[in-house]
């Protein structure tokens, strides 16, 4: 999630704060909230969500070196019990499927799939994956049904920095967005958010407690809200003759990290 701990590019801008001629350290600005009260009514209202998202996530190897892993999701979601993604770039490939009973996760490198019941809304699921397990997607936050109530949960901080352009994943021109800061307990956070769509289209995070896992980034974009959605889109079919085996966390197995990093950070939790 953005503020759970999960995977997720571009880069950050930098804040001037003292530029913004408002007291970070007291702040709670109204703009800010309504801002994002309004994006997260945009996504919560629309009866189907589709988008791309492509991240940076910041991991040091056994040696001690900070790389950056680049990974890559298509998402389509229909409310509020449907979900399916696809990871690839630096992170090894999978599909996943949920249809409101089962989660299926597909690794089409090595033909496998595994089978989970799950049933419930995928709100249950990502907070049960999230429970269970410390971690979840990164673009979690929103493809819940109320965006806002998550995002604002521990809120201590919000700042309307301005508004600035940023180039879409897809297509000509620049997205016009309006820039917040936010800082929740442990966390500081940015987000861009379309002017004229109201949807997030950059975020960027910093922790300030774990060390091991400083920031992440997740560029977001080729948004499609209330397109039509095939039903088959959330049911895998095996038509690859894939094997099954015994289901494991498609977190864990999704990552391609040098050395034992891997194994390290996705048995505390960190994100893919």
């Amino acid at each position: 999630m953005f503020l759970k701990k999960s995977f997720v590019l571009t880069m950050c801008m930098v804040v001037m704060l003292a530029a913004s001629g408002y007291a970070w350290a007291q702040s709670m600005d109204k703009r800010a909230l309504d801002e994002l009260k309004l994006m997260s009514d945009t996504l919560s209202q629309a009866k189907t969500v589709s988008f791309q998202a492509r991240s940076m996530v910041p991991i040091r190897t056994q040696d001690g070196i900070w790389i950056n892993l680049y990974g890559t999701s298509q998402v389509v979601m229909q409310g509020p019990d449907k979900l399916f993604a696809n990871t690839a770039g630096d992170f090894k490939p999978y599909d996943f499927y949920f249809d409101g009973k089962t989660i299926t996760r597909y690794s089409p490198d090595k033909n496998l799939y595994a089978v989970k019941e799950m049933p419930g809304t995928i709100d249950d699921m990502i907070e049960k994956a999230y429970r269970e397990e410390g971690k979840s997607f990164p673009y979690a936050d929103i493809l819940i049904s109320e965006p806002y109530a998550a995002m604002t949960d521990g809120l201590v901080r919000a700042l309307y920095i301005g508004q600035s352009t940023i180039r879409p994943l897809s297509g000509p021109g620049g997205v016009k967005t309006n820039h917040l800061a936010l800082s929740n307990k442990g966390v500081e956070w940015q987000i861009w958010i379309g002017t004229e769509d109201h949807l997030p289209r950059l975020v960027c995070a910093t922790y300030l407690d774990d060390a091991s896992e400083p920031s992440y980034t997740v560029e977001l974009g080729d948004w499609k809200l209330n397109a039509e959605v095939n039903a088959e889109t959330f049911i895998f079919k095996n038509v690859s003759n894939a094997a099954k085996v015994e289901f494991l966390d498609p977190m864990r197995q999704g990552r391609r990290i040098p050395g034992d990093t891997a194994d390290e950070k996705a048995a505390k939790g960190g994100r893919p």
